[in-house]
Parts: structure tokens; sequence; C-alpha cells
């Protein structure tokens, strides 16, 4: 098992090797498209899995990353909500308490 857990790795912007092997990449969703600039965007997880319900017993990692989506409001279109995308309108208090107990 990898020792870092990136819990919502979207494109991986955080990271500058984006294909570490030492991290488990992890997001909600797969998502591609191609942003208004041209350039390609990718959202690739090594699995799929909800931040807020992680499969991984506790202690796995020695490094967990918990960087979730900040936004409630964001057009489908909008660069930043394919590339992070955006909390629950009703829920997020609760989607974000459950996210920091999980990691």
């Amino acid at each position: 098992m990898n020792p870092i857990l990136d819990a919502c790795c979207g494109s991986r912007m955080w990271h500058f090797d984006k294909e570490n092997p030492l991290v488990e990449f992890c997001d909600s969703r797969e998502h591609e498209a191609t942003l208004c600039d041209g350039r390609k965007l990718v959202v690739k997880p090594d699995r799929v899995m909800d931040f807020r319900c992680l499969v991984f017993e506790d202690g796995t990692f020695d490094l967990v990353l918990f960087d979730p989506p900040h936004l409630l409001h964001g057009g489908e279109r909008s660069w930043i909500v394919q590339q992070y995308g955006r909390l629950d309108r009703e829920t997020w208090r609760e989607d974000l308490r459950k996210g920091f107990e999980e990691c």
C-alpha cells in the first residue's frame, strides 16, 4: 500500500509528480474536458470513492492529503468546477465534517 493518500485528487494539481507511486490518488469521479484555452483536463483517480466513506483501515497511510472542493456555486462548464468539483449546497457542512472525520 502507498504511504500517502490524496482523498480528493481531482486533476492532481497538488502534485509535482502526478504519477507518484507513493500516492494513492482517490476522487469521487472521473472526468475529461478541454478547457477554453485548449488544455486537456483529466480527472482519473487510482480509485473512485467518496471522501466521506473511505474503504481503508485506520492507520493505513502515513500522510493523508484532504483538499476537498471549495465551491458551492459555479456552472457546469466552469473550469474550476470541472477541475475541482463542487460541494452540495444543502449538505456541504455535514459532508466536510464527515470528510475530516474519515481522513
